[in-house]
C-alpha cells in the first residue's frame, strides 16, 4: 500500500500549491527590495485563484475542490459588493480620491444586484457540487450573513458618532445591516431551494458561536498586548532628573548657538 495516494498527489499539485501561491503574490507585492519580483506578485495572485477555481475540473475526486468551487460561484457577486461599496464611499463627500457624484447611485445598485444574486443563490439554486449543496455554501453563507449584519450596524454607529454630518451616511449603512438581518431571520423560518430552514437556523448558530470566538479573540489579543506593555512599563526604572547646567555648560551652549545661528551673545 502506498504511503501517498496518487489523488493526493494531485491534490497537491492542482490545489494546495495554487492555493499557496495566493498569500506568496501578496507577499511579493509588499516586497520593496526588488521591482521585479513586486511586479510579479499581482500575476501569481490572479493565477493562484483562477487555478483553485478551477479544481473541480481539474481535481474533481478530492474533497478540496469543493471550496474552489464555490470561490467560483460566490465571485461574481463579491466582486460586484466590493466596487459598489468603493463606488457608494468615494462617489460620496470624501476629502481626496472623490469619484463623480454618478459613481454614489451605481454604487448602491451594484451593492444591491450583488445581494440579490446572493439570495437567489438560496431561494432560486444553492450551489450543487457532486449532485449535492456544496457543504462549504452553508457556513458560508450563514456566516456572511451574519458578518454583514453585525458590521454594517456597528459601522452605522461609529459613522454617525465620530462623524460630522453623516447622519444619512449612517442610515445607508444601517440600512444594509437590517436588511441582511432580516435575511437571516427570514431564513431561520422559511425553506430555501434546497436547504431547510432547520439545516439553516443550525448553521447560523454555528456561526455565531464562530463570530463570537473570533471577536473574544481578538479581544484577548489585544488585553494580552495591553497588559504586556502595562507590566514592562511598570518594570522599568524611573529616570533621574538630570541636573542644572553649570556654567562652563551654559557658556558653552551659547557659544554653539552663537556660531550657528549668530546674533549677540547674553
Amino acid at each position: 500500500m502506498a504511503l501517498v495516494e496518487p489523488q493526493q498527489i494531485e491534490a497537491l499539485l492542482w490545489f494546495w500549491l495554487p492555493l499557496a501561491l495566493v498569500p506568496l503574490g501578496f507577499w511579493m507585492l509588499l516586497l520593496r527590495s526588488s521591482e521585479t519580483v513586486r511586479k510579479m506578485g499581482m500575476p501569481t495572485v490572479f493565477f493562484g485563484f483562477i487555478m483553485v477555481m478551477a479544481s473541480q475540473w481539474t481535481v474533481p475526486d478530492s474533497d478540496s475542490s469543493a471550496s474552489g468551487h464555490l470561490l467560483l460561484v460566490v465571485i461574481g457577486p463579491i466582486l460586484m459588493l466590493g466596487i459598489g461599496s468603493f463606488m457608494a464611499i468615494f462617489g460620496g463627500p470624501v476629502p481626496v480620491g472623490r469619484l463623480p457624484s454618478v459613481a454614489r447611485p451605481a454604487g448602491y445598485i451594484s451593492i444591491t444586484l450583488g445581494l440579490a444574486w446572493l439570495v437567489a443563490l438560496h431561494l432560486v439554486q444553492s450551489p450543487l457540487w457532486r449532485g449535492e449543496v456544496n457543504p462549504y455554501w452553508m457556513v458560508w453563507w450563514a456566516v456572511f450573513l451574519l458578518a454583514l449584519c453585525l458590521v454594517g450596524t456597528s459601522l452605522a454607529q461609529v459613522v454617525y458618532l465620530f462623524g460630522d454630518e453623516r447622519g444619512r451616511t449612517a442610515a445607508n449603512v444601517g440600512i444594509f445591516g437590517l436588511i441582511s438581518g432580516g435575511f437571516l431571520l427570514a431564513m431561520m423560518f422559511n425553506d430555501g431551494a434546497q436547504i431547510s430552514a432547520l439545516q439553516m437556523r443550525s448553521q447560523i448558530w454555528l456561526a455565531t458561536a464562530d463570530l463570537l470566538g473570533t471577536i473574544a479573540g481578538i479581544l484577548s489579543a489585544v488585553l494580552a498586548f495591553a497588559i504586556v506593555i502595562t507590566l514592562y512599563e511598570r518594570s522599568l526604572t524611573a529616570i533621574e532628573p538630570t541636573a542644572q547646567l553649570s556654567e562652563a555648560e551654559k557658556q558653552r551652549v551659547s557659544e554653539i548657538i552663537f556660531d550657528n545661528l549668530g546674533g549677540e551673545e547674553q
